[in-house]
Protein backbone atom coordinates (compact mmCIF):
# COMPACT_ATOMS: atom_id res chain seq x y z
CA UNK A 1 0.00 0.00 0.00
CA UNK A 2 2.82 2.03 0.60
CA UNK A 3 4.55 1.44 -2.32
CA UNK A 4 0.86 2.32 -4.38
CA UNK A 5 1.45 5.65 -2.48
CA UNK A 6 4.90 6.27 -3.53
CA UNK A 7 4.00 5.66 -7.50
CA UNK A 8 1.12 7.90 -7.59
CA UNK A 9 3.28 10.54 -6.07
CA UNK A 10 5.62 10.00 -8.38
CA UNK A 11 3.51 9.92 -11.64
CA UNK A 12 2.08 13.85 -9.95
CA UNK A 13 5.52 15.12 -10.14
CA UNK A 14 5.77 13.54 -13.72
CA UNK A 15 2.73 15.29 -14.60
CA UNK A 16 3.21 18.36 -13.12
CA UNK A 17 6.93 18.63 -15.35
CA UNK A 18 5.04 17.48 -18.01
CA UNK A 19 2.43 20.65 -17.67
CA UNK A 20 5.48 23.24 -16.35
CA UNK A 21 4.97 26.62 -18.19
CA UNK A 22 8.18 26.94 -20.63
CA UNK A 23 9.75 29.53 -20.56
CA UNK A 24 10.84 31.15 -23.70
CA UNK A 25 14.25 31.62 -24.44
CA UNK A 26 15.22 35.04 -24.22
CA UNK A 27 16.53 36.61 -27.98
CA UNK A 28 19.26 39.04 -27.90
CA UNK A 29 18.00 42.34 -29.06
CA UNK A 30 19.16 44.01 -31.98
CA UNK A 31 20.26 47.43 -30.92
CA UNK A 32 19.26 49.60 -33.33
CA UNK A 33 21.94 52.49 -33.86
CA UNK A 34 20.07 55.98 -33.34
CA UNK A 35 20.70 58.72 -35.88
CA UNK A 36 23.19 61.34 -34.95
CA UNK A 37 22.80 64.66 -36.29
CA UNK A 38 25.86 65.95 -38.02
CA UNK A 39 26.22 69.80 -37.37
CA UNK A 40 29.47 70.74 -38.48
CA UNK A 41 31.97 69.71 -41.09
CA UNK A 42 34.78 67.80 -39.19
CA UNK A 43 31.88 65.39 -38.01
CA UNK A 44 30.83 65.15 -41.81
CA UNK A 45 34.70 64.22 -42.74
CA UNK A 46 34.48 61.79 -39.88
CA UNK A 47 31.38 60.13 -40.87
CA UNK A 48 32.79 60.01 -44.62
CA UNK A 49 36.02 58.53 -43.74
CA UNK A 50 34.24 55.45 -41.58
CA UNK A 51 31.51 54.59 -44.42
CA UNK A 52 34.74 54.72 -46.51
CA UNK A 53 36.50 52.36 -43.78
CA UNK A 54 33.43 50.48 -43.86
CA UNK A 55 32.82 49.68 -47.42
CA UNK A 56 35.68 46.98 -48.71
CA UNK A 57 34.08 44.95 -45.60
CA UNK A 58 29.94 45.39 -45.97
CA UNK A 59 30.75 44.64 -49.91
CA UNK A 60 27.95 47.50 -51.03
CA UNK A 61 27.39 51.07 -50.43
CA UNK A 62 24.05 50.27 -49.05
CA UNK A 63 24.81 47.81 -46.67
CA UNK A 64 27.36 50.31 -45.62
CA UNK A 65 25.36 53.36 -45.31
CA UNK A 66 22.92 50.43 -42.99
CA UNK A 67 25.65 49.95 -40.77
CA UNK A 68 26.27 53.41 -40.17
CA UNK A 69 22.34 54.22 -39.81
CA UNK A 70 22.43 57.02 -42.37
CA UNK A 71 20.35 57.39 -45.85
CA UNK A 72 22.06 57.50 -48.75
CA UNK A 73 21.13 60.96 -50.09
CA UNK A 74 22.24 62.58 -46.95
CA UNK A 75 25.50 61.08 -47.79
CA UNK A 76 25.34 62.30 -51.44
CA UNK A 77 24.56 65.75 -50.85
CA UNK A 78 27.41 66.02 -47.94
CA UNK A 79 30.30 63.63 -49.53
CA UNK A 80 31.64 67.02 -51.60
CA UNK A 81 33.07 67.73 -47.86
CA UNK A 82 34.64 64.80 -47.25
CA UNK A 83 36.14 64.25 -50.85
CA UNK A 84 37.59 67.43 -50.75
CA UNK A 85 39.20 67.18 -47.80
CA UNK A 86 41.19 64.10 -49.10
CA UNK A 87 41.66 65.13 -52.37
CA UNK A 88 42.78 68.93 -51.60
CA UNK A 89 43.60 69.62 -47.92
CA UNK A 90 44.46 73.49 -48.67
CA UNK A 91 41.43 73.79 -50.53
CA UNK A 92 38.95 72.82 -47.99
CA UNK A 93 41.02 74.76 -45.49
CA UNK A 94 40.77 77.85 -47.40
CA UNK A 95 36.71 77.32 -47.80
CA UNK A 96 36.68 76.58 -44.00
CA UNK A 97 38.72 79.63 -43.14
CA UNK A 98 35.67 82.36 -45.59
CA UNK A 99 32.63 79.98 -43.90
CA UNK A 100 30.12 82.73 -42.82
CA UNK A 101 28.86 81.90 -38.90
CA UNK A 102 25.41 80.70 -39.59
CA UNK A 103 25.84 78.68 -42.48
CA UNK A 104 24.42 75.36 -42.76
CA UNK A 105 26.36 72.11 -43.61
CA UNK A 106 24.39 71.23 -46.79
CA UNK A 107 25.22 75.92 -48.38
CA UNK A 108 28.87 74.39 -47.22
CA UNK A 109 29.00 71.27 -49.15
CA UNK A 110 27.53 73.30 -52.24
CA UNK A 111 30.52 75.77 -51.81
CA UNK A 112 32.79 72.53 -51.82
CA UNK A 113 31.38 71.14 -54.77
CA UNK A 114 31.36 74.33 -56.96
CA UNK A 115 35.15 74.58 -55.91
CA UNK A 116 35.60 70.72 -57.01
CA UNK A 117 33.99 71.44 -60.38
CA UNK A 118 35.94 74.55 -60.92
CA UNK A 119 39.32 73.11 -60.32
CA UNK A 120 40.56 70.75 -63.00
CA UNK A 121 43.15 69.35 -61.21
CA UNK A 122 41.03 69.00 -58.14
CA UNK A 123 38.63 67.02 -60.54
CA UNK A 124 41.51 64.70 -62.05
CA UNK A 125 42.40 63.83 -59.11
CA UNK A 126 38.94 62.93 -57.51
CA UNK A 127 38.65 60.27 -60.34
CA UNK A 128 41.62 58.46 -60.06
CA UNK A 129 40.97 58.23 -56.36
CA UNK A 130 37.51 56.66 -57.48
CA UNK A 131 39.15 54.46 -59.50
CA UNK A 132 41.86 53.58 -56.78
CA UNK A 133 38.80 52.95 -54.30
CA UNK A 134 39.97 56.08 -51.70
CA UNK A 135 36.27 57.98 -52.70
CA UNK A 136 32.93 56.28 -52.26
CA UNK A 137 31.85 55.74 -55.79
CA UNK A 138 29.24 58.21 -55.74
CA UNK A 139 27.40 59.23 -59.06
CA UNK A 140 25.56 62.31 -58.96
CA UNK A 141 22.49 62.78 -61.30
CA UNK A 142 22.43 66.75 -61.21
CA UNK A 143 25.43 68.90 -58.93
CA UNK A 144 25.10 69.63 -55.62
Amino acid sequence: MHHEIKLKEERLKKRKHKFKKKHSKKHKKEHKKFRQRVQTPSEIIRRYKSILKTLPKAKTMTRAFQKHAIDRNTVVSTSAIGELTIAAPEVYEDLLAKKPCGETVLAFAKRCEAAIQGDEDVKEKMESMKARGTRLPIRRSKPV
